[in-house]
């Protein structure tokens, strides 16, 4: 094992040779077809301790099935399917085409309550432990110009049908890009971006809300705001109170301990900064091993952490094991 395995620290220094892509030979599970898979659903068990919920999943698509129309309707984001799918084509599949869903998911570090939104997984996680559970859904979140902040805030209203008014910043933008005079005021309805449902943050002008457009969850498409499906929307803020804790964080990359095995999950965002990815690896690799006790310690295949840094799946990968050390 001392041949095949290196410890993380080692692996750092690999991330820097000979960058020629080495993907990782997919496993594929037994296709099933697409309508058992409908209804998907966003609710994962929970026991309070594991740091993994949900499994994947294979399907076979036709060459009607966009991944728009299957992000929607499966309960992923956009470029969720894209990343776990880099060889099939979004916009016309091949007939026939197996399709992976990344249904599995390593929970974010730090506090498992409220929710947790981690912008560059474009995932929100709502942590209900009474109940055994974790709900889970894709999200839209701001662009490079309006990015969705990093904050520690609250639910402090929850809003059905609500009229959205634009701030000046939009107004400005939609004048100077479309000719387009914003009313002060867009009622509710199908041209209100809001949807049917918002739930207001503390943080000052920050929502998480519905949509009049599907396409945007999975993606970099709002002001700052987090967008849902409609469907999720209405689920979510039927099920949180006024007053819950909401923490936005900005977390690439994601690592666990489970059943004696090192796994990590890997979301570059826009930007696919290979060094931060590598600096924020080695920074899970450390928190992990801190979590052990004096007799184990984390060996890592550093093939397989490079293969899934220069190739980021967004999928839960095994890549290494815990072993005891020698006395």
């Amino acid at each position: 094992m001392a041949s095949k395995f290196f410890r993380y620290r080692s692996v750092i220094l690999a991330f820097v040779v000979a960058l020629s892509p080495m993907v990782p030979e997919p496993a594929y599970s037994a296709p099933s077809s697409l309508d058992s898979f409908r209804g998907t659903p966003a609710l994962y068990r929970w026991n309070g301790k594991s740091a993994i919920i949900g499994a994947d999943h294979t399907i076979k698509i036709s060459s009607e099935d966009t991944f728009v129309d299957l992000a929607e309707l499966l309960g992923f984001g956009y470029n969720e399917l894209i990343a776990a799918n880099p060889t099939v084509d979004p916009w016309v599949p091949e007939d026939g085409s197996l399709l992976d869903l990344p249904g599995s998911f390593i929970l974010p570090a730090g506090q498992r309550e409220g929710i947790v939104v981690n912008i560059p997984e474009y995932r929100l996680y709502y942590y209900r432990p009474n109940e055994g559970a974790v709900l889970s859904f894709p999200i839209g979140v701001g662009t490079a110009d309006f990015p969705t902040p990093v904050i520690d805030s609250s639910i402090i209203a929850k809003l059905e049908k609500p009229a959205w008014y634009p701030p000046k910043s939009i107004r400005q933008e939609h004048l100077k890009e479309n000719g387009e005079v914003l009313p002060m005021v867009v009622p509710p309805g199908p041209d209100n971006p809001l949807g049917p449902f918002a739930m207001k943050l503390k943080s000052d002008g920050y929502l998480i809300h519905g949509s009049n457009k599907k396409i945007g969850i999975g993606m970099q498409v709002s002001h700052g705001c987090i967008r849902l499906y409609n469907w999720d929307i209405e689920r979510l803020i039927k099920a949180v109170p006024v007053g819950l804790p909401v923490r936005i964080i900005n977390q690439p990359v994601k690592a666990a301990v489970d059943g004696a095995q090192v796994w990590i999950e890997i979301h570059p965002g826009a930007d696919n900064d290979l060094a931060a990815i590598g600096k924020a690896l080695s920074a899970e690799m450390a928190r992990l091993e801190a979590s052990l006790d004096a007799h184990s310690a984390l060996s890592v295949d550093a093939s397989k952490v490079r293969a899934e840094m220069l190739n980021p799946s967004g999928k839960v990968v095994q890549v290494g094991v815990v072993v005891r050390r020698s006395r």
